[in-house]
């Protein structure tokens, strides 16, 4: 396993206004870190003590079925309830409207996806986790690169949160070759920006399918998916410094080229929640450090 993979949860500690914009990711990043591990773990039957997957599988299997009993009973309580307050409900259209459950419709694709229901919800918190933390790089850095780089440029896309922001953030503040070696040094695998860049790019499409698509590829995507997938292979050449980290790195996303060459569907995993959760560390804790030495540096070029 890589440094980009791994599950490993600690941040470097800062010292308080060195990057106030490190301090305020970390507060973000541990609710958001917290709540997954907690939220996932809690569904693994080896949490608890004398818990078989199958006696789990079970209980998570009534609880959504008692879902639409709960639903209905809801419904059948709001008349009674306006009544009690003297409120007239009038009409409730959905009372005459065909209408189905979000249970229903949550079995249906767990079957599609040969997932039991407990490992379907697992993989509605992974791919909920990934965009939280796609989000938070995504959200930290363009905050950064407006406040110090440009303050009219408040529409970035989501594919320019590297190649623009990073990119002209560690420009501004003069600290880009420092920038490329504390991140290499940290992951031990993104060797120079371009590196992430084309990580990025893969990374960039699978959240755009999974926010404009529910997760399918088309013909266009798996294309597009197949295309940067080659590009992240073909930069790294015969580095062989990071061959083997690229290799474990290549058979996560070939694992998944295949679920969507087979289903049509890519369905996030733990590998690619880590790997946002690392990239989203590695930069932040990068910024921190380099803020950090060059601040240093003036105080002692002053004393």
């Amino acid at each position: 396993m890589t440094l980009l993979q791994s599950g490993l949860i600690d941040v470097l500690k800062p010292e308080k206004d060195i990057f106030p914009y490190y301090e305020l990711f970390l507060s973000r990043y541990s609710l958001i870190t917290v709540t997954a591990i907690v939220s996932q773990v809690s569904l693994l039957p080896e949490t608890y003590k004398d818990t078989t997957k199958e006696e789990m599988d079970k209980e998570i299997d009534g609880m959504i079925e008692g879902l639409p009993k709960t639903s209905v009973d809801q419904r059948n309580k709001y008349r009674i309830w306006c009544i009690g307050a003297l409120v007239d409900p009038g009409e409730i259209v959905q009372e005459n409207e065909k209408r189905t459950f979000a249970s229903e419709l949550f079995y249906e694709d767990a079957k599609k996806y040969s997932l039991s229901n407990r490992e379907m919800i697992l993989r509605g918190l992974n791919t909920s986790t990934f965009l939280n933390y796609f989000f938070l790089i995504e959200d930290s850095l363009k905050n950064i690169y407006i406040n110090l780089v440009n303050p009219e440029n408040k529409f970035i896309k989501g594919s320019e949160t590297i190649s623009t922001c990073l990119v002209q953030i560690i420009s501004e503040i003069n600290i880009r070759q420092k920038f490329e070696e504390e991140l290499y040094a940290r992951s031990k695998f993104f060797f120079n920006m371009k590196a992430l860049e084309v990580m990025w790019s893969l990374l960039n499409l699978i959240r755009n399918q999974i926010a404009h698509a529910n997760g399918f590829y088309d013909d266009k995507a798996k294309g597009s998916f197949n295309q940067r997938m080659k590009k992240l292979i073909e930069h790294y050449g015969d580095n062989d410094d990071c061959l083997l980290s690229l290799s474990m790195i290549i058979e996560v996303f070939e694992r998944h080229k295949e679920q969507i060459k087979e289903t049509g569907y890519l369905i996030v995993d733990n590998s690619l929640e880590n790997i946002i959760r690392n990239i989203s560390i590695f930069i932040m804790e990068s910024l921190y450090v380099c803020e950090y030495d060059k601040i240093k540096i003036n105080q002692i070029n002053k004393s």
